[in-house]
This record gives structure tokens, sequence and C-alpha cells, in this order.
């Protein structure tokens, strides 16, 4: 399945000299040239979680269950009502929100932002009123172990060996999956933070400076959260320098990358590594400036 519109295909995807020194030309170039092996263990969504551990400075969801047989066979019976399953090596499908307690959760649409990516599936019926039987994720996660990701310029990406199934226990705040807080690291300083909400229902997209203040976008990818206007109205100076902190120390090992990571009640949780990020799709025009003069590296 390809992470984008067909009718966006690869159209992007070309060199600029006249926009070189922007971001997204820079992580085109990272793609066609950069063969660091942090990008491969970064990418790898299972290895990433020994080297976050290593850090010791955050906590990752606990690990269930991994597999990389084929076909796969997962044992539901001895798994918690609630957990995530997904692959180590793809991006975009094969991800699967289970949920089989007596209470439904919150903040899930049916027609959410991302319901052609992911599944929300909640005693065996997803969000949008389907039937999904275990048999049907075990096919679906087979046929992927057996392929690489569908974004073939992403070297990081391909080089993953093995391929597996990963299962995670369930992240929550107040009923609801959390919300994204994405690092953007450059040569091991934070550059500025993201904030996405609404990935299940309406996305809607934010970048902040560390000092809280948000980064007005003119020609912005998605519409923005309006009701933040400072970061530090959500999270506390401190948590905010705590986080930045981690960010840090999580990302010292390679000159850029992205890092999600959750808040989960006042800690934090390591989400994934994203060393291409949007496939290198061009962002608003503050967004190419910024990332451009904050990436140093010159491929």
């Amino acid at each position: 399945m390809w992470p984008f519109p067909k009718k966006e295909k690869l159209e992007w995807l070309r060199l600029d000299d006249s926009r070189k020194d922007q971001y997204s030309q820079k992580l085109y170039r990272r793609m066609l040239y950069d063969r660091e092996p942090i990008l491969v263990t970064m990418e790898d969504k299972y290895r990433a979680r020994e080297l976050v551990a290593s850090k010791g400075v955050c906590k990752v969801p606990e690990l269930l269950w991994w597999s990389c047989q084929t076909p796969v066979e997962i044992p539901w019976d001895e798994l918690p009502d609630r957990y995530v399953i997904k692959t180590n090596h793809w991006s975009g499908d094969g991800i699967y929100f289970i949920n089989n307690s007596n209470e439904k959760l919150k903040k899930v649409a049916v027609d959410m932002t991302i319901g052609e990516l992911y599944r929300v599936i909640e005693n065996g019926i997803d969000h949008r009123g389907k039937k999904v039987s275990h048999a049907w994720m075990e096919k679906k996660l087979t046929r992927l172990l057996k392929k690489k990701y569908a974004m073939g310029l992403e070297w990081g990406t391909q080089e993953i060996k093995p391929a597996g199934v990963m299962i995670e226990k369930m992240l929550m705040v107040d009923g609801a999956l959390p919300d994204d807080v994405k690092f953007h690291v450059f040569h091991g300083k934070v550059g500025w933070i993201q904030i996405d909400v609404g990935r299940f229902t309406e996305h809607r997209q934010s970048i902040y400076n560390i000092d809280g203040s948000r980064i007005e976008q003119s020609n912005p990818k998605f519409p923005g959260i309006d009701e933040l206007k400072h970061l530090h109205e959500r999270f506390s100076p401190q948590y905010v320098e705590e986080m930045v902190r981690v960010a840090e120390k999580l990302c010292e090992d390679i000159d850029y990358t992205r890092l999600d990571l959750f808040d989960i009640d006042g800690e934090l949780y390591f989400g994934e590594y994203t060393c291409y990020h949007n496939a290198a799709h061009p962002q608003s025009d503050e967004w190419e400036e910024l990332g451009g003069r904050l990436w140093k590296t010159d491929y």
C-alpha cells in the first residue's frame, strides 16, 4: 500500500539546486547518499527499543510479543485486553490498535484522519464497523513480512533485517490513545517541537520553539492547533526542558532525526524514530527554511 496518494507518487522527489539548502532537499539527499548504519537501527522499530533503553532516560512500552516467523501466528489468548500490533519495518500499514475490554476507547471517529492506514479494532469490530478476524490480520501481517517497505528510496528501512511483528502494551491517557509529541533534533539539539492532535478524529498539527512559542506557518501541511498558542499552556516550562533533555540524549548519535515521544501522565515513553520525515515531502516555507538552516550536513 503506497503511503501517499497515487497522483503525488514521487513527483516531489527530485534534486533542485535552487532549493538545496531547504529541509526537504536535504532529506532527499540523505535518501540518495547517506548509508550510516545508525539509520537502520533507528528505523527498525524493534532494535530502536534497545537503543532507547540503553540511554536510560525514558520508558519504552512493554513488549508483549515478538516474532519474525512466517506465517504469522499470534498467541491471541495470552494477550491482555488492550495492545498494539505493528511490524518493525513498515510505516502506515499493518498497525492495529486492539481493545477487547468493556470500555470503548475515547476520541475515535469513523472517518478518522488515518483511517485508511491504521485500524482501531474493538471486540472484533473496526472503527468503520467492519468485522476483523484474527486470521485476516495474521494473513495481512504475513504478507507485509515478505515485502520491503514501499518507499524504496528510504535506505534505512530497506535494510531492516529480520522483519518481524511486535505487540506492545497500549498506552492511554484518560481513556484515549495519546497525542504525538515529536522532536526534530539536529546535531544533538532540538530545533523545534511538533505537536499532533486528533490523529484518530481530525488531524491538526503545530510546531513550537523550545521556549514554548509557536512557530507560525504561512502554508502548513495540516490545520493548526488554534487553541494551543503556547506550549506552556499544555506542559510546564520545567517539563518542556525535561522533554528536550531526553530528546537530545536519545538523538545524540545522528545528525538529524525526528523522535516521537508520548506523555503518559507525566512520564515519557518512546514512540519511534523517523529519519525520513514524510518521505522528504516539502513542508511549510518556514519549516523548510528553519530545518535547512539547522541541518549542517552537506551531502
